[in-house]
Formats: structure tokens, C-alpha cells, sequence
């Protein structure tokens, strides 16, 4: 079981790392648009679909590296004050929700892809530019694929990997 929690976090993490270096061409592409706009009055028909498209991706990829993190916003309000089985409770509860809404994102994620793959979408911009986003749409599935096998990975670890004087309970 170890192997394939390493390969899952290895995966988590390689989509991390793939989203952190979008963030080049992404400032480039703002960089460029501003300056034609500023200095030339000509901004480019693709500069914002384009930020869109890294934008999201961006997003999208960094889910499952940033749960692996641990580097999510929280309320941990309560958890600071509950201990034990209650917290293991607590934290199973929110793991599920997470596994569970992963899970929903990734049936109906492929469901949209391949609508989208089927018609060959186009943007509904209606810029010049006028790309497909067909496989934009491909990266919600994938994301959430990941970001539900790196859920099941935390629960895994909560469970199993987790010793007693984490909780103050044996499981």
C-alpha cells in the first residue's frame, strides 16, 4: 500500500509542479497584453482567452498538491480544541466530503469533456481569436481525478498511518 500512496503523491506532486511553472508564460502573456494595449492601443484578440486558459489550468492542477501540502485555507477553529477520537471524527467527516466532491467533479467533468470533445466547442467569446476549448475542458476530469486519488491518499494516511498520541485514541 505504501508504493501506490507514493505514487499517487508523486503524481500530486508533478501536477504541482507543472501548474508552479505556468505561472511564466502566464505573466508573460499579461505582460505583453498590457504593454500593446498601453503603449500601442492594439491589445491582442488572444490575450485574454489565452490568461484564461493558463489561469485555470493553473488552478485546476494545483488542487491535489496543495491538499497534499496540507497548504489549504481552513477554519480550524475547532480543531484546535478537540482531541481524540472527536478530531478523527472530524477530520474523517472532512475527507469524505473532499472524496466525495472529487468524485461527483470527475463523473461529471468527463461527461462535459466528451460533449465538448464530441462537437468540437469553441469559445463563446466570440473574439477573433475564437479557439477550441474543447480540450480546456479535458483538465477538469483530470484534475479532479487527482485531487480524489490524493483524498483518498489523506484518508488512508489518517487512518493508518496516523499513531496514537496524534489522537489519543487506538484504532
Amino acid at each position: 500500500m505504501k508504493r501506490v500512496v507514493n505514487v499517487i503523491e508523486n503524481l500530486s506532486r508533478i501536477s504541482g509542479k507543472i501548474a508552479s511553472y505556468m505561472i511564466i508564460p502566464l505573466t508573460l502573456v499579461i505582460l505583453y497584453t498590457v504593454i500593446m494595449r498601453r503603449f500601442f492601443g492594439n491589445s491582442p484578440d488572444w490575450g485574454f482567452e489565452v490568461t484564461i486558459f493558463l489561469f485555470g489550468i493553473m488552478i485546476l492542477l494545483t488542487g491535489a498538491d496543495t491538499l497534499r501540502t496540507k497548504g489549504h485555507i481552513t477554519v480550524d477553529i475547532l480543531q484546535s480544541f478537540i482531541k481524540g477520537k472527536p478530531k478523527l471524527i472530524l477530520l474523517t467527516f472532512i475527507h469524505i466530503l473532499v472524496i466525495i466532491t472529487s468524485f461527483l467533479l470527475l463523473i461529471k467533468g468527463v461527461e462535459l469533456a466528451i460533449e465538448s470533445t464530441r462537437i468540437v466547442e469553441y469559445s463563446a467569446h466570440q473574439t477573433s481569436f475564437n479557439p477550441p476549448i474543447w480540450w480546456f475542458k479535458w483538465f477538469i476530469p483530470i484534475s479532479a481525478l487527482i485531487l480524489w486519488l490524493q483524498s483518498l491518499v489523506e484518508l488512508y494516511k489518517l487512518w493508518f498511518e496516523k499513531g496514537e498520541s496524534d489522537y489519543g485514541t487506538n484504532l
